[in-house]
C-alpha cells in the first residue's frame, strides 16, 4: 500500500480565499460588525477596570511617596499595555466571541444562516481571521512595545518608592555567583555608593576545585586605582589539601585581589517582562556565566511565542460555547469567561512553576496550557459536523 500526501499549492489556496472572501459578502460584514461593537466595549471596560486595579495597589506608595505621585500615574500608564495584552484582551475577545455567537444562537439568527447551507465553521471565519491577525499583532507589540514599557513602569515605581524609610529599591538581593577562580555570596550591592553591604563571602578553589581560602567580610568595595577589593570586618580561613582548616584570622580591613570586578555583582538586567528575545537570549548566557538559575528566562522566551497564541484560542473557545447557547447569551458568556480564566489562571501559572524547578522540560510547561485547550477544542468540533 502506498502512502501519499496530499498535493500543496499555495497560488489555488491563495484563489479560493480570494473568491471567498473578496469582496467581503454582507453575512462577512454583519458578524464581524456585531462582534468588533461589544469587543471594543468589552475592552474600555475591562480597561477602566484594570486602571483602577492598579491604581488601588499603588495608592498606599502614592501618598507616602516623597518622589512625587506623577511616578506612580507614569507607573500606571506604561503597565498598561502589559496588562492589555497579557489579561485585558484575552478576556475580551473570549467574552464579546462568546456573547456575539450565543446571541446568534439563541435569536434563531444562526440556524437560519446554516439553514441555507452555510457551516458554522465559514460563519464564525471572520472572527478567527481578526483572532489571528491580533495574535500576530500582540507577540510583535510585546517585543517592541510592552518589553521597554516595563522597564520605563519599574524605573518609575523605583522612584515612586524614593524616600520610603522601609524600602530599599534596586539594590536588595542575595545572590550566588559563580566565579572564574571560586564562588561568591553577595548580600546586596549598594549601587549609589559602589559598595557591597551587609555581607561579601568568597570560596577561592584550587585546580582541583577543592577548597583553598574562605572571606567572610561585613563590606567590600574596589578600588579602581589599585584594582583591588578592600574587605572590611574580614575573617580569612585557610585550607590545606586534606581540607583540614590551617588558620583563621581576622582583619578590620585588608586589600585583596579577585579576578571579578563590581560590575559582576550589580544586580540582573531586570525583570524578563523588560526584555524582547533577543536579551533573553543574552541573560540567559549571562546567568549561566555566572552560576545563576535561569528557568525564567527560558519560559519567558517560550512564553512570547505561545501568550499571543492564547487569543485564537480563547477565540475558538468563545465560538464553540457560543454555538451551545439556548438563551440568555449575556449569563452564558460571562460563565463562560469566568470559568475559563480561572481556569487558565490556575494550570498556566502551576505548569510554569514545575517548569522552572525543572520537574518538566521548559518547553512542555510552556506549551502545554493552550495545547490542552487546542486538544479539547478539536474533539468540540469534529462533534459539530459543521
Amino acid at each position: 500500500m502506498q502512502f501519499s500526501l496530499p498535493e500543496i499549492r499555495p497560488k489555488e489556496w491563495i484563489r479560493r480565499i480570494k473568491e471567498e472572501f473578496f469582496p467581503p459578502k454582507i453575512l462577512d460584514k454583519y458578524v464581524f460588525f456585531e462582534f468588533v461593537k461589544i469587543f471594543i466595549g468589552a475592552l474600555v471596560t475591562l480597561g477602566f477596570l484594570a486602571l483602577m486595579s492598579s491604581y488601588s495597589d499603588i495608592k498606599g506608595d502614592m501618598a507616602s511617596s516623597k518622589g512625587g505621585k506623577i511616578h506612580g500615574w507614569l507607573f500606571i500608564l506604561f503597565r498598561l499595555p502589559q496588562m492589555l495584552i497579557q489579561y485585558i484582551m484575552n478576556i475580551a475577545i473570549l467574552f464579546s466571541v462568546s456573547f456575539t455567537v450565543g446571541q446568534f444562537s439563541a435569536n434563531k439568527e444562526l440556524v437560519a444562516m446554516m439553514a441555507a447551507g452555510i457551516s458554522f465553521r465559514r460563519i464564525v471565519t471572520p472572527i478567527v481571521a481578526f483572532s489571528c491577525v491580533l495574535w500576530f499583532a500582540a507577540f510583535f507589540l510585546k517585543q517592541t512595545v510592552v518589553a521597554p514599557l516595563n522597564a520605563r513602569a519599574n524605573e518609575e515605581h523605583k522612584m515612586l518608592k524614593e524616600g520610603d524609610q522601609n524600602t530599599l529599591v534596586g539594590v536588595v538581593y542575595q545572590k550566588h555567583f559563580k566565579g572564574q577562580e571560586g564562588f561568591y555570596y553577595i548580600y546586596y550591592y549598594d549601587t549609589k555608593e559602589e559598595e557591597i553591604k551587609g555581607g561579601f563571602n568568597y570560596i577561592c578553589l584550587t585546580r582541583e576545585q577543592t577548597p583553598d581560602y574562605l572571606l567572610v567580610a561585613q563590606k567590600a568595595k574596589f578600588d579602581y586605582q589599585k584594582g583591588v577589593w578592600i574587605l572590611k570586618g574580614v575573617e580569612e580561613t585557610k585550607f590545606d589539601d586534606d581540607l583540614q582548616v590551617v588558620s583563621v584570622q581576622k582583619f578590620a580591613e585588608k586589600e585583596y585581589t579577585l579576578p571579578e570586578k563590581p560590575e559582576y555583582f550589580k544586580k540582573l538586567k531586570g525583570s524578563v517582562e523588560e526584555m524582547n528575545f533577543f536579551e533573553l537570549s543574552e541573560e540567559k548566557e549571562n546567568r549561566i556565566r555566572k552560576g545563576l538559575s535561569y528557568g525564567d528566562v527560558d519560559i519567558a522566551k517560550h512564553t512570547l511565542f505561545a501568550e499571543p497564541l492564547l487569543i485564537v484560542v480563547l477565540t475558538l473557545v468563545g465560538c464553540a460555547s457560543g454555538f451551545f447557547t439556548k438563551r440568555m447569551a449575556i449569563v452564558s458568556s460571562l460563565g463562560v469567561s469566568i470559568g475559563v480564566a480561572l481556569l487558565y489562571m490556575i494550570m498556566d501559572p502551576s505548569f510554569k512553576s514545575l517548569g522552572e524547578n525543572e520537574v518538566i522540560p521548559i518547553w512542555v510547561a510552556s506549551w502545554i496550557t493552550p495545547m490542552l485547550f487546542l486538544s479539547g477544542l478539536y474533539v468540540v468540533y469534529k462533534s459539530l459536523k459543521a
